[in-house]
């Protein structure tokens, strides 16, 4: 008999541990935690790393880490998981933005290019290149800026500076993606002309906001001049084109 009144109480216990675990998950599962951001953005997910002062990582359902410094950040909170939020970790602007956190971010974007063009045709001439382009990231995949340079060209002994705009669309959300750039512009200086540079290439980021990048291209660029024969001038154009590689830095 004692025996019996013990065994029903170690199972009324055991059922009783289970219950109060089952319940306790259930409770620690339907809570999540949620960063407010200071431009109105809302992620949802578990936080998985956190500097204090200095910066957070929190990763959403579908396994995407996004990074932020603690300076946009508005407040952190735990809140019930319904089915809304599961199904949506991002609100307001960071929706679409950066796959994994390390991709492009919404807002201002800057770009230092150090690059080697290999002139092509009868006027291709080599030289050296240095480019840097500001401006804003207006979509999840599209940048629009304006940017300057400075190209020498050894073999002329020559700088020519090139004033462009700069358009560029990031293929992907990730940390690593590959890109298509576009500069158009005008080229002042020593000698003038149009200046257009379409590129290829791979960004690997290397930070929440920066990023090394890497890309091959065709430059155009047409030098204008003037011919003076027998009392009469004219001017004409030639096209100093040539194959590009170029390695930069995004801040």
């Amino acid at each position: 008999m004692t025996i019996t009144v013990k065994m029903k109480k170690f199972t009324f216990l055991l059922v009783l541990a289970i219950v109060s675990v089952g319940i306790g998950t259930v409770s620690a599962q339907s809570l999540q935690e949620v960063v407010y951001l200071k431009n109105g953005s809302v992620i949802r997910g578990t936080i998985i790393e956190q500097v204090p002062n200095e910066s957070l990582k929190i990763q959403t359902s579908d396994g995407s880490v996004f990074a932020y410094k603690m300076a946009d950040v508005e407040k952190i909170s735990k809140e019930q998981v319904n089915g809304r939020s599961a199904g949506n970790a991002l609100t307001g602007s960071a929706a679409g933005f950066s796959g994994n956190g390390r991709g492009p971010q919404k807002g201002y974007r800057g770009f230092v290019d150090l690059g080697y063009t290999i002139g092509t045709g009868d006027f291709g001439l080599d030289r050296v290149e240095f480019s840097t382009s500001h401006g804003y990231q207006i979509l999840p995949c599209f940048f629009a800026g304006v940017g300057v340079g400075a190209h020498y060209y050894s073999d002329a002994d020559a700088v020519e500076i090139p004033i462009f705009a700069d358009l560029r669309a990031d293929l992907l959300k990730h940390s690593v993606c590959p890109f298509i750039d576009m500069k158009i512009g005008y080229t002042v200086h020593e000698d003038t002309g149009f200046y257009f540079n379409p590129m290829v290439g791979v960004r690997f980021a290397v930070g929440s906001r920066s990023a090394v990048n890497f890309g091959i291209g065709y430059t155009m660029q047409r030098i204008e001049f003037w011919y003076s024969y027998d009392g009469y001038s004219y001017s004409d154009s030639i096209n100093c084109g040539g194959f590009s590689i170029k390695l930069g830095f995004e801040f």
